[in-house]
Order: structure tokens, then C-alpha cells, then sequence
């Protein structure tokens, strides 16, 4: 059966997340998953359209680099941090946004980001 909604996983820290709350709220499935390695196994599933990762830098980061290693650039990634540019040097091609974009910016960035990873792999 064909998805209808785009499907994300969240990797994130337990606890609240506004990450998650807007993305629902924007129409997205989002699985929340607190496990790396169950994230990494499943994050190239064809039912996955994206993965948005919320955890500390150098958790991010280290997190981002088993995703790649994995599943090579095959999976969307967007990461939400404070520190952009550490990120940034260490994984330049993951896209980013500040945690304090969210409000305004989160929902354009996954659409985005999704759209041109589609592009990516169709041609």
C-alpha cells in the first residue's frame, strides 16, 4: 500500500519534544525512536522519507556518521542544534537548522529537504 503522509523518524533524547509536536501538527507521521541502533537499522526503510535527529552535537554528529556509514547518503537527514557550525564542519553536506528556528523555519526545511532528496534519487 502507498503512503499517503510522509513518514520521519525523530531521534531523539526521551522527554517532550517541540520538534515532534510541529511536525504532527504540520501532517507528518513522525516515529520517535530513543535507540541508535534501531534507528540505524531502520532509518533506510522505504517507508521512511526522512530522519530528523534533536540530540546534542557530538551525539549528533557521531549519530549522523552510523547513518552514512550505513545507509551512505541514501537517507534525508536534518539535524536540529545550537551549534550549526561545529556540525557543519564535521558533516557539510547534513542539513541543519537552530534550535530556536524551529517555530518559524522547521516545517519549510523538511519539506525541502525532502523534495530534493526525492530529486536526488529519481533524477
Amino acid at each position: 500500500m502507498t503512503q499517503l503522509v510522509p513518514h520521519l523518524l525523530l531521534r531523539a533524547d526521551p522527554g517532550s519534544s517541540e520538534t515532534a509536536s510541529l511536525l504532527r501538527s504540520a501532517g507528518y507521521m513522525v516515529s520517535r525512536i530513543d535507540d541508535d541502533t534501531i534507528a540505524v537499522e531502520i532509518a533506510g526503510s522505504s517507508h521512511v522519507d526522512g530522519l530528523i535527529v534533536e540530540l546534542p552535537v557530538l551525539a549528533a554528529i557521531n549519530f549522523a556518521r552510523r547513518i552514512e556509514a550505513r545507509h551512505d547518503q541514501n537517507v534525508a537527514v536534518l539535524v536540529v542544534t545550537q551549534s550549526v557550525d561545529a556540525l557543519s564542519r564535521a558533516l557539510p553536506h547534513v542539513r541543519t537548522i537552530k534550535t530556536f528556528q524551529i517555530q518559524d523555519d522547521l516545517i519549510s526545511t523538511v519539506d525541502l529537504m525532502l523534495v530534493a532528496h526525492q530529486m536526488q534519487r529519481t533524477g
